[in-house]
Parts: structure tokens; sequence; C-alpha cells
């Protein structure tokens, strides 16, 4: 019985032997290189990918039968807070004259709201301009729930004939989602 376990033994080590000899070929993996990722932004018009599949929701994984060498931009989606003037998109713009008192007063600045979120350094989170508004009444709040209305006035200006403040009144939805890219290789390496 001893002799019998042995030979088995013997015939399984000549065959695992074999397969990694000098006649067997060798076994490789692709693995995907990528080159670090940089921002691109946050309109998907503006972006291609140039991978199988040409996804620019996920991320593209170099398969087994790809041939070595291929190379491809690799355009996908990320979550967190784009470049500044990416930030926020403008919902609507209102400025009109009302005779009112100016408050809030606005910083020194053009009657645009790109003025006025430039003033505020692209940052709507804890300013004082903010105003309570229905978000429901635009359907972009109601995918992100993230919009805001921002309303400041401009003082009357009577030397320049402008007899009542100028309302500045902005609603801006919060982008949270941008687009990287990156350079990718689909490379061959042994096991």
């Amino acid at each position: 019985m001893k002799q019998v376990m042995s030979l088995c033994i013997c015939i399984f080590l000549l065959g695992a032997c074999a397969g990694t000899g000098p006649g067997a070929a060798p076994r490789y993996r692709m693995v995907t290189e990528r080159e670090t990722p940089y921002y691109l932004g946050t309109d998907a018009d503006k972006v291609e990918d140039t991978c199988p599949g040409n996804d620019i929701l996920k991320q593209y994984s170099c398969p087994r039968k790809q041939t070595d060498g291929f190379t491809c931009f690799d355009v996908y989606l990320a979550q967190g807070s784009p470049v500044n003037n990416q930030r926020y998109t403008l919902l609507q713009e209102r400025i009109e004259r009302q005779a009112v008192s100016p408050q809030p007063q606005c910083p020194v600045m053009e009657p645009t709201c790109e003025a006025f979120l430039q003033a505020l350094n692209y940052n709507l989170e804890f300013s004082w301009y903010l105003v309570n508004f229905p978000t429901s009444s635009f359907p972009q709040c109601r995918e992100t729930y993230d919009c805001k209305r921002i309303d400041c006035y401009l003082p009357p200006q009577p030397q320049n004939g402008i007899n009542e403040s100028t309302l500045v009144s902005c609603v801006y939805k919060r982008n949270q989602l941008f687009f990287v890219g990156s350079e990718i290789s689909c490379r061959q390496v042994p096991r």
C-alpha cells in the first residue's frame, strides 16, 4: 500500500513538473496600468472616452483577451466637489429695480449672478445672502436636493440716474459629480 501511495505521489509530482518545464508555454495575466487621473469637468458632453465601450460612468479595466500594449483614454465619473467655477450651475437669474431699502447689501460687484458668486468666493454654504425658497419649483433641485437661492441689493446710484435699489437674485444647483480621465495601458505580465 505504501508503494502504491509513493508511486501516486511521484506521478503527481512528475505531472506538475512537466507543466513548468522548458517546453511549457509561460502563463500571463493582463494588468491595467493607469496614469494619474486628472480633472476634466462637470459636462458629460465635453468629455470623450476612447476605451472599448466608451463608458464615461465607470473605469475601464483591461480584459484577459486584450492585446498586449493596447492604450486608450479612460474617462469616468467621480463624486466630490468640482473646481470652484464649476461648483454651481445657475438655474435662474433675476435682476430688477425695486423701491426698497438695499438690505442685505451686495458686495462691491457688477449686477450679475456670476459676479455675485465670485464675490462669495464660490461658497454658498454659510452665506447670510441665502434665502428660503421652494426647491420643488425647479426639477433639477428635486434630483439633487441641493439648490440655493441668494439675494442681495445694490444701493441706488442717483449720480447714474438709478433712484431705486437693484435686486440681484440667483438660484444655483450644486454640482457633486464630475469627470476625471487618465491614459491607460494593457500589459501582459507573467504569473
